[in-house]
């Protein structure tokens, strides 16, 4: 591993990176991992069935196509695609330290900018466009992350490992508590006045989200937005402790020197590959294998399953990230033998842009078409499915012309507090920080 840089001298300017700085394979994984979200946040656009289920309505168990489509988005998708992308954000923030300390800079300032910014981009995208929004739980635990700038790589490494170790011991616990306490109170619970009123509050917002996003405007579904925002943004800062463990594995490799020089890493990504993959596909299976239904004894509110609760919330703790780092290492060795795949480079140098162009989209689907509410599980996986061809036609065609994705400009140009030049020469490198 080749040593750091020397500093720059003390009035070095840090700016965006440059096309020659870093791998473009990073960019194929942001790429990757951008596309994968989509597939898990569709069920939360398609329709209120989270409502639902706060409201004591289970849907119906899936059949047939629309099972295996389930099945595969949990087994392969949910929570991996989160994950590996969380990853990526950690490993963004290392390489910006990285060039802050080469040009004698200190990094919090501008890590702190860019993390304000993205709060606030996080609140408007889950008001207009989308209540699932991560952007804002991101910004939140950048801000945390800034605490770690100057700790060695292997400290962060601990940091990481003991953060996802607590957080899934905590986490399955509580599950066994939940499905012990739930037993106990029994019928009880059912006729709870608070029960009561907290599944009538829900069935009246699952009412006001079909009415909105089918016969109401746009200022209705911004008012439905805004609710669901409330208990799913909020429900959201209890895993920041998982994302900021998340956010230390990359940055501790980041740190370490591995993302600059991936050909000369290639043993570590197979050993990477072999674990993630080896290992997260099978543990992985109970999600896809078995309805979320059957929680639910019968699937008819018999009682909770406690032991396929405490199996599933197990697996989505640890072997989530297991497979992410499969998927990332994989892609890498990939990208390696083959060379970057152009047009999920593409969408990766605009991640920021594309993730908001994937809620935009979603959102005329479901709503300009009055489409909400009507499709099956398979059916949105179609829609799912049209969005990437946009997105992997539009993106490159856009930084043919431009340096930065239309959201990438503003977001540069406020971190570093000075407009961005956004039109490409036809002999400029395309920055990709």
């Amino acid at each position: 591993m080749s040593g750091p840089e020397p500093p720059a001298p003390p009035g070095a300017v840090v700016t965006p990176t440059s096309g020659s700085e870093r791998e473009p394979i990073l960019d194929v994984l942001r790429g990757f991992a951008l596309l994968g979200i989509l597939l898990v946040n569709v069920a939360l656009m398609r329709g209120p069935e989270l409502y639902g289920i706060f409201a004591g309505e289970l849907p119906d168990p899936s059949t047939g196509i629309d099972r295996v489509a389930d099945g595969a988005v949990s087994w392969f998708a949910a929570g991996k695609f989160v994950s590996s992308f969380s990853i990526l954000f950690g490993l963004g923030a290392g390489l910006i330290v990285n060039r802050s300390l080469a040009a004698g800079r200190a990094p919090r300032g501008l890590l702190a900018r860019r993390y304000a910014w993205l709060l606030l981009f996080g609140l408007a995208h889950m008001v207009l466009l989308f209540p699932g929004d991560i952007l804002f739980v991101y910004g939140v635990t950048g801000m945390v992350l800034l605490a770690f700038v100057n700790v060695r790589p292997k400290v962060a490494l601990w940091w990481s490992a003991g953060l996802l170790a607590a957080v899934t011991l905590v986490t399955t616990a509580f599950a066994a508590l939940a499905g012990v306490f739930e037993g106990m109170a029994g019928d009880a619970a059912a006729e709870d006045p608070f029960t009561t009123a907290f599944e009538d509050f829900f069935s009246r917002r699952q009412e006001q989200a079909v009415a909105a996003f089918t016969e109401g405007s746009y200022l209705d579904i911004i008012v439905v937005h805004a609710w669901q925002s409330l208990f799913i943004q909020g429900g959201q800062l209890f895993v920041i402790p998982w994302l900021l463990g998340l956010f230390l594995f990359g940055f501790a490799v980041t740190r370490a020197g591995i993302p600059l020089n991936l050909r000369e890493h290639r043993a570590t990504l197979r050993r990477a590959a072999i674990i993630g993959l080896g290992l997260g596909v099978p543990l992985n299976a109970v999600l896809g294998l078995v309805d979320p239904l059957t929680l639910i004894s019968g699937g008819a509110g018999d009682g909770i399953n406690t032991g396929l609760l405490v199996a599933i919330t197990f697996v989505q703790q640890a072997g989530a990230p297991l497979l992410a780092v499969g998927y990332l290492s994989g892609l890498a060795l990939l990208s390696l033998r083959i060379g970057p795949i152009g047009p999920l480079a593409a969408v990766g140098r605009m991640a920021l842009s594309a993730y908001l162009a994937q809620s935009l989209l979603a959102l005329v689907v479901f709503a300009g078409f009055r489409q909400y509410d009507q499709l099956s599980s398979a059916g949105s996986l179609v829609v799912v499915l049209g969005i990437w061809v946009v997105l992997l036609i539009v993106c490159p065609l856009w930084l043919r012309a431009f340096r930065f994705g239309p959201a990438e400009w503003l977001w540069r140009s406020l971190t570093y507090k000075r407009r961005q030049p956004m039109r490409r020469r036809p002999t400029q490198e395309q920055p990709t920080d």
